[in-house]
């Protein structure tokens, strides 16, 4: 069976970032009104959040895939955790049952077996993902995610914040995002908030911060781009 290439798919997922670059920068050049501009990068932020869930989903698998050894006794542990709560199934079990698995997981069984409902693989934060690869991950491919510098996950955790932002525009996801952003470890970045809170979040995005040279969005892009290139 051939195996899925992380290779490929780092390489997909930096490749896409530079697509989306050069997609947002030439329409940014077209719009002349600054709500135009700051609508564009609003929406470019939210594509680079989708494209960062589909690398970590796609890596995920392709892990698995590889090698799903630490996978399937997370499978087996939950399985008989949930059997030993439930008497008789357990005695039905001992007495007539077993569990096998397949040598490898295709990415349709590894999807299914993740999700229930079959949805990428996804997690609200840089920490749910980390504790989640060193269950399910063998310790080499878990350690691509342990070993990202701390101002890596913090700028992951802020695309994260943005993009629910944007994307409900709740008070809720209005206060997470400013309680991310204040993280001083984002502060040599040039995307850390300083005193003001502040909700338009395009004009933030778009723009260039003190002792920069390049907006807040593209310093995103290329961190995001710096941590597909440790894979």
């Amino acid at each position: 069976m051939r195996k899925i290439s992380p290779n490929d798919i780092r390489d997909d997922f930096r490749q896409q970032l530079s697509d989306l670059t050069t997609f947002h920068n030439t329409g940014f050049a077209a719009f002349t009104s600054e709500a135009d501009q700051s609508t564009l990068t609003e929406h470019s932020l939210l594509a680079a959040a989708v494209t960062w869930e589909g690398f970590v989903s796609d890596m995920f698998i392709a892990y698995i895939n590889r090698d799903a050894t630490r996978f399937k006794q997370h499978l087996k542990d939950s399985f008989e955790t949930h059997l030993n709560a439930s008497s008789t199934p357990k005695r039905v079990f001992d007495a007539f049952g077993t569990l096998t698995f397949p040598l490898h997981l295709k990415k349709a069984d590894v999807l299914a077996l993740a999700n229930s409902m079959g949805n990428n693989i996804t997690f609200p934060n840089f920490d749910q993902l980390e504790q989640k690869a060193g269950t399910w991950l063998v310790a080499a491919h878990a350690a691509k995610f342990s070993g990202l510098t701390a101002q890596q996950k913090a700028v992951v955790n802020s695309v994260i914040a943005l993009r629910n932002n944007i994307a409900h525009r709740s008070k809720r996801s209005l206060d997470a995002m400013n309680d991310v952003l204040a993280l001083g470890v984002l502060h040599p970045t040039g995307i850390r908030r300083l005193n003001n809170r502040f909700h338009n979040v395009g004009a933030w995005l778009k723009s260039i911060p003190v002792g920069c040279r390049e907006t807040r969005f593209v310093i995103i892009i290329n961190i995001l781009d710096g941590i597909g290139a440790a894979f």
